[in-house]
């Protein structure tokens, strides 16, 4: 059985904070804590205002996550692969 802590979610970067920390409304409008994950900062993915991200909630502490990178669409999804 899942935790919490192993749920990915959508959620759309609301402002950003020092310490390269990032305020979250996922959506079902909450709001978290969230920064990088090690893969992303290796990458060095740019993080915007605005963006939608795919985000894990933090095990022991629900109002802080990691974010593990932007979402994308489904690459069959004709708008987000207009080679079909």
């Amino acid at each position: 059985m899942p935790t919490q802590g192993d749920q990915v979610l959508g959620a759309t970067v609301l402002a950003e904070l020092p310490q390269r920390l990032f305020r979250l409304s996922l959506d079902d409008d909450t709001t978290l804590i969230a920064g990088l994950s090690t893969e992303a900062k290796r990458l060095g993915l740019p993080i915007h205002v605005g963006m939608r991200v795919t985000v894990r909630r933090a095990r022991l502490d629900p109002a802080r996550g990691t974010i593990l990178g932007p979402q994308t669409s489904h690459p069959l999804d004709p708008v987000s692969n207009p080679r079909q």
